[in-house]
């Protein structure tokens, strides 16, 4: 991997550290990483140019490697905002790295599935207030890691939505309990149960985001206004407790609920409804079930 350093989108005196799967990239691929507010403030913003910044296994691990490594790489950070490249947060997973899954063995696919969830848990381990920034569309996985996230700010015109099984799969990413435990009930099945897309107005009437604003160039600058409010007015030690016992009930039931998650899925990508649901997408029809 090739790691630059250059000078940030997000003002004077900002650092960006862009890491890249090779010198030939063209920065297409990876995750852009910022400092704002004397370095208090870490900006990590996820890229797939052309791609609505769908999740791919190089971004994943990058993603992973740079949340577990900053206490060290960055000892003075004390909120983390997560955002998207451009117009869009994350359209979900990359949907040839999905259509491979209906080739893998199930066995095999439990591991995998496990694994790529583990790329973006650490967000629910990090020792500071997180931020998701929801830029544009935010969509399955890539709206489950927002979901990861204490905090989230969104624009009016941005699509959410946990699609899985519009996409034949149950739900992944940790969904199935930060969903049920966040969101209201009724909220939770509507958006799991239907697949369907909303708006981010929407989103803060269901109480999905803290806020949405009129354009998405101001959701990066709304989300530093607050994470500017943590920084300059809270106890870092306070906020590193308060994290951990707000994250408790979520960390009490990952790892068994992320082993299930990965198990049902295992058993989507066998099926056949996976493979008419993965069609439909890609055409852009109407599945037609058995």
């Amino acid at each position: 991997a090739v790691v630059s350093t250059q000078s940030g989108h997000y003002g004077r005196g900002c650092r960006r550290l862009l890491v890249r799967a090779s010198s030939t990239a063209t920065d297409k691929v990876g995750v852009d990483l910022s400092c704002k507010h004397n370095d208090k403030t870490v900006v990590l913003s996820l890229r797939n140019e052309g791609k609505m910044n769908c999740m791919t296994e190089y971004m994943a691990r990058t993603f992973k490697d740079i949340v577990r490594k900053l206490p060290e790489s960055h000892p003075k950070a004390r909120c983390l905002v997560v955002t998207g490249h451009g117009n869009s947060f994350a359209a979900g997973a990359d949907l040839a790295w999905l259509e491979e899954r209906s080739k893998t063995d199930p066995s095999k696919n439990i591991e995998i599935m496990k694994e790529y969830y583990g790329f973006f848990t650490p967000l629910l381990e990090a020792s500071i207030p997180t931020i998701a920034a929801i830029n544009g569309p935010a969509i399955g996985a890539g709206f489950c890691i927002s979901m990861f996230c204490d905090l989230r700010i969104t624009a009016d015109d941005a699509k959410l939505g946990a699609n899985f099984v519009k996409v034949g799969i149950s739900p992944g990413m940790g969904g199935s309990f930060t969903l049920p435990q966040k969101l209201n009930n009724q909220v939770c099945n509507d958006i799991t149960l239907t697949g369907r897309t909303f708006s981010g107005k929407e989103a803060e009437k269901m109480g999905v985001v803290l806020k949405s604003v009129n354009s998405r160039s101001m959701v990066l600058e709304e989300s530093l206004k607050l994470a500017q409010q943590i920084v300059i007015s809270t106890s870092p030690n306070a906020m590193k407790e308060t994290v951990k016992l707000l994250r408790a009930p979520y960390l009490a039931i990952m790892e068994a609920q992320l082993q299930q998650e990965a198990q049902a899925q295992s058993r989507c990508f066998a099926s056949n409804d996976f493979k008419i649901s993965l069609a439909s997408v890609k055409n852009k029809t109407l599945p037609v079930f058995d």
